[in-house]
C-alpha cells in the first residue's frame, strides 16, 4: 500500500476523550504524520473532548462527542445513524474490549474495514460480576465483528484473546511509533535552570499521568532514599495529574527536591534535564514514556513485567526489577550515578530510533485501518 491518494479515504475513530495519555498522544501523533492524506473523524465516546483538542483540530481532525454508556440505545443509535450517513472506508476503536459494540455497528452499517485496537495488556478497571459479564460479552462482539484486532504487544493478545484460533490473520501485533525528531540527547541546562534545578544536579525523572498503575508511590519512597544519601539529587515527575502528589511530597519533606509538574507540552525538553529514567509501573499496554526516554538517550530502571521486557532490548533486561523493589532500583541508580561512562553505556537511543521508527510503525496501523483498501 502507497500512502499516495488519488482519492482521499475517510476513516472514523473512537477514544474515550483527548485528554492526554499514552493512546490519546500516540493517535494525535499519527494523525499529524499522515496530515492531509486522508479525512479523519474522532468520536469522544466520554461526551467530552480534552486537553489535546486544539492539537486535534490543528491536525485537521474532526472531533464529534457522544456520550455513551454501557448500555445507552440513544447515543448507539447516534453513532449508527454518524456511521451510516458519512460512509466511512474504515473505523477504528481504541477502547480495547469496549469497541466490540461499536465492532457490531459498523458492521450493520455496511463499513468495511472495521479495527479494534487494544493500546494495553490488561483490563484497568475493577472487576465485579456486572462488569465481568459485559466485557465478556463485548469482547466476543470485537472476535466476531472486527476484520482486523490490533495490539500492541503479544502480552494483550494472550491476555484478551486466549481463545482465538491459530494463526487468525485478523490478529496484528503493531508497535507505538514516535518520531525521533522530537528527542535529543543534549542535555538541556536552560529548562533546569528554568525549574529552579542546580545545572550541576543529578536528576532521577518520571513521566507519566497520575494514576495508580503509574506507581508513584515507589517513585516517592526512591526519592527519599536518593535525596537523604546525595545533595545533589533531585526527583521530577511529569504528567498530568501529578501535581496531586504534592502533598505527599511535602509530608515526607521533600519540597524543593522533587518536582511534580503535572501536564506538560514540553516533555520532550523535561526529558533532557533528566539523568536517569525511572518506570516503576505495575501494568502497561507499550508504554510510550519509556520508549521517548529511551530515544532522549536515558539509562533507565524500570518494572520486570511482561509488556516492558517486551519493549526495551533484551541485553538491557538487568534493568528490571519488580515494581515494589524500590531498593534493587537504588542500586542500580546508585551504580550510575557513580559511573558516568556506564551511563553512557547504557543508552540505548540508536536501538530505540529503528524499533519504534515513525514511518514504519505509523504505515503498519494505517494499513491496518484501511484493509486492502489504497489511501
Amino acid at each position: 500500500m502507497t500512502t499516495e491518494s488519488r482519492v482521499k479515504k475517510n476513516f472514523c475513530f473512537l477514544l474515550y476523550n483527548i485528554d492526554p495519555g499514552g493512546l490519546e498522544v500516540y493517535l494525535l501523533r499519527f494523525f499529524r504524520h499522515y496530515q492531509g492524506q486522508f479525512r479523519a473523524t474522532l468520536i469522544c465516546k466520554s461526551g467530552k473532548t480534552g486537553a489535546l483538542l486544539k492539537g486535534y483540530e490543528d491536525a485537521a481532525v474532526e472531533v464529534i462527542t457522544v456520550r455513551t454508556g454501557y448500555m445507552n440505545p440513544v447515543s448507539l443509535w447516534k453513532i449508527y445513524r454518524l456511521l451510516r450517513n458519512r460512509k466511512f472506508d474504515g473505523i477504528c476503536d481504541l477502547t480495547s474490549n469496549f469497541g466490540g459494540l461499536y465492532m457490531w455497528l459498523a458492521r450493520k452499517a455496511s463499513i468495511r474495514s472495521r479495527v479494534a485496537y487494544y493500546g494495553q495488556s490488561t483490563n484497568h478497571f475493577r472487576s465485579s460480576a456486572l462488569k465481568s459479564s459485559f466485557d465478556r460479552m463485548v469482547n466476543r462482539l470485537v472476535y466476531r465483528n472486527a476484520t482486523a484486532i490490533v495490539l500492541n504487544s503479544h502480552t494483550a493478545t494472550d491476555n484478551f484473546f486466549p481463545y482465538r484460533v491459530a494463526g487468525d490473520p485478523r490478529f496484528k501485533v503493531v508497535y507505538n511509533g514516535v518520531d525521533a525528531a522530537m528527542f535529543s540527547d543534549e542535555k538541556d541546562d536552560e529548562m533546569k535552570q528554568a525549574l529552579g534545578i542546580p545545572v550541576s544536579s543529578f536528576v532521577i525523572g518520571h513521566t507519566g499521568r497520575f494514576d495508580e498503575k503509574k506507581n508513584h508511590q515507589a517513585v516517592l519512597d526512591l526519592a527519599v532514599r536518593a535525596c537523604a544519601t546525595w545533595d545533589d539529587c533531585y526527583v521530577i515527575c511529569c504528567g498530568k495529574g501529578t501535581e496531586q502528589l504534592q502533598e505527599s511530597i511535602n509530608r515526607r519533606q521533600l519540597a524543593g527536591r522533587v518536582l511534580a509538574l503535572g501536564y506538560r507540552d514540553d516533555v520532550h525538553r523535561i526529558l533532557r534535564t533528566f539523568d536517569v529514567f525511572y518506570f516503576p509501573s505495575y501494568t502497561e499496554g507499550q508504554p510510550n514514556s519509556l520508549i521517548e526516554a529511551m530515544m532522549a538517550g536515558l539509562p533507565f530502571v524500570a518494572s520486570d513485567i511482561v509488556p516492558i521486557r517486551d519493549t526495551v532490548p533484551e541485553h538491557l533486561h538487568g534493568q528490571l526489577v519488580g515494581p515494589d523493589d524500590v531498593g534493587s532500583a537504588f542500586h542500580l541508580i546508585q551504580r550510575m550515578k557513580e559511573d558516568r561512562q556506564l551511563r553512557i553505556r547504557l543508552s540505548c537511543r540508536d536501538w530505540a530510533i529503528e524499533a519504534y521508527n515513525a514511518n514504519d510503525r505509523f504505515r503498519e496501523f494505517l494499513e491496518s485501518v484501511a484493509g486492502d483498501q489504497i489511501v
